[in-house]
C-alpha cells in the first residue's frame, strides 16, 4: 500500500461516519460521531499533502479496517 492524498483520506473518514474534532499542533483528530466512540481517535497531519504509509496503516488498525476493505472503499469515492 502506498501513501494516499490527505483530501481522499478525509473523504473516506467522512464516508464511514467520522468527524473532525480538533487540531492539536499540526495533527487533526477525528472521532466517531455516533456512540460508541473509538477506543482512540484517528490522528494524522492535516497540513500535509499525503498520508504516509505507516500512518495510514496504524489508523486502519485503529478503525479495524483491512487494507483490502480500505482500497475497495476509496475506489467507490
Amino acid at each position: 500500500m502506498k501513501s494516499i492524498e490527505t483530501r481522499l483520506f478525509i473523504k473516506f473518514l467522512k464516508s464511514i461516519g467520522l468527524e473532525y474534532k480538533r487540531t492539536k499542533g499540526s495533527h487533526e483528530i477525528w472521532d466517531n460521531i455516533n456512540e460508541p466512540l473509538l477506543e482512540r481517535p484517528v490522528i494524522f497531519r492535516g497540513n500535509e499533502k499525503q498520508i504516509p504509509t505507516m500512518h495510514l496503516h496504524t489508523n486502519l488498525l485503529t478503525l479495524g479496517i483491512s487494507h483490502k476493505e480500505f482500497e475497495d472503499a476509496i475506489k467507490k469515492l
